[in-house]
């Protein structure tokens, strides 16, 4: 019997089977393959391989701005394009594989598992036996059922990372995250793109005046992007009818891109054999990641908290120290940052002046814009701001940030609110001139 049986070889598995080898357990991972996870296979890694090649299109577009002159057609090739990426991708699942291969106390299975009971799960026939268990299935993509969506086709996020022929014109259909980073991808190579949202503002979980100031961005960028919209039907020939502020739209397109979010891949786990209760399709857990069955845990996408990598990673590290430990730890999810990699970015941690407002949280906003940084206008990436979250005793709640390497400057965030700094902190501490992260002392200095 192993002391540890995890389903799922993603980041949460491979996070969950390194933390209970350590602490000298016997552990056997049950993968259904391709090994690696979401992120390394379908998710972060790939996508911010193929952007930063639209990225590069973009800055070659503009470097007359420059002073650099660059005569002739530039000629994009999709095919070396997603042999790159697959070339980076393998060598990253291939390395995670290699590790846990040749660890003599993980025993990885290929193959689908099923629960039999809260200590036994059947895969290829056999039944294998665990005191405890770590559901890290990871998510799938998730499809409304939209009228003639069907019958007329459309592509996921994984096709799209696939493709080597671009289609000329593409409708995605959602505004999270991933519609954003492959409109800018798709737009960025000179793809026809346009982005049917329905609610009044793309990241509707976000604040309005950041998803706003990344959208008009996008639109300067040549991408349609129509908000405040329900699908009607689609018909062959990708034929789009939509109502777009209660008016009547429609658009033909020759692909079109499904992406409406993920949920939790568990449906096939057989999860009613082990006792485990699920409410909308999502496994109940507690603050401890433990599911209503006592060995029984949950983490990564599986466990629908906050689905991004760094959280799965951390989820899987606190769900196996939780197993085997008496003292319990809980996850800080708003320590967590989380970013949109188009250009300009988007990256946000804390409480948003939206979830304050809706928490009856006294706070005070500061906001500072790329536009009056030095070093912002001599890149010419002027787009954006960063904005604080401010509460009553001037301590520094949450951080967004719209512009140029948002996802690289939001980890200067994560310390002042991991140690609860203020704004008479964050004056104290130097910055270097000039630089993009400097934008953290010029707003200080607004709102002190």
């Amino acid at each position: 019997m192993y002391d540890l049986i995890v389903l799922g070889g993603g980041s949460a598995g491979y996070s969950a089977a390194m933390t209970a080898l350590k602490l000298k357990k016997k552990v056997c991972i049950i993968e259904k393959g391709p090994f690696g996870g979401l992120c390394i296979l379908k998710g972060c890694m790939p996508s911010k391989t193929l952007i930063y090649s639209a990225r590069i299109n973009e800055i070659i577009k503009k470097s007359k701005t420059f002073g650099i002159n660059i005569e002739g057609k530039i000629n994009i090739d999709p095919n070396k394009i997603i042999d790159r990426k697959n070339k980076i991708i393998k060598g990253f699942a291939d390395y995670r594989k290699e590790i846990v291969e040749k660890k003599k106390d993980i025993n990885l299975i290929y193959g689908e598992a099923k629960f039999i009971s809260k200590n036994e799960i059947k895969v290829n026939n056999k039944i294998i036996k665990g005191k405890n268990m770590l559901i890290s299935t990871g998510s799938k993509e998730s499809i409304p059922p939209i009228q003639g969506l069907k019958e007329t086709g459309c592509i996921t996020s994984d096709e799209a990372l696939e493709l080597k022929k671009f289609p000329k014109s593409l409708a995605i259909l959602g505004g999270g995250p991933v519609a954003i980073e492959l409109g800018y991808y798709f737009n960025g190579l000179g793809v026809k793109t346009s982005i049917i949202q329905r609610s009044e503002q793309i990241l509707s979980n976000n604040d309005y005046d950041c998803a706003k100031e990344l959208e008009n961005a996008l639109r300067k960028k040549g991408i349609n992007i129509y908000t405040n919209t329900s699908i009607k039907n689609i018909s062959n020939g990708k034929k789009i009818v939509f109502n777009h502020n209660n008016k009547e739209k429609q658009i033909t397109v020759e692909e079109i891109l499904a992406a409406f979010g993920r949920k939790p891949n568990i449906e096939n786990l057989n999860l009613e054999k082990a006792g485990i209760k699920i409410e909308k399709g999502i496994i109940k857990n507690n603050d401890y990641l433990q599911t209503n069955v006592k060995n029984i845990y949950v983490a990564g996408d599986s466990s629908a908290n906050l689905a991004v990598v760094n959280v799965a990673v951390e989820e899987g590290k606190v769900a196996v120290t939780n197993m085997f430990s008496k003292k319990k730890e809980k996850i800080n999810y708003n320590l967590f940052p989380m970013a949109v990699f188009s250009h300009p970015e988007f990256a946000w941690i804390g409480i948003s002046e939206k979830e304050a407002r809706e928490k009856n949280i006294n706070v005070k906003i500061g906001k500072f814009y790329f536009k009056d940084l030095g070093k912002a206008e001599c890149l010419d990436e002027t787009e954006g701001f960063i904005k604080f979250v401010v509460d009553k005793t001037n301590k520094i709640i949450g951080v967004s940030i719209v512009g140029n390497e948002a996802s690289d400057l939001i980890h200067e965030a994560i310390p002042l609110l991991y140690y609860k700094a203020s704004l008479d902190d964050l004056k104290k501490m130097p910055h270097l001139h000039p630089t993009f992260g400097e934008i953290y002392s010029y707003l200080v200095d607004e709102m002190i």
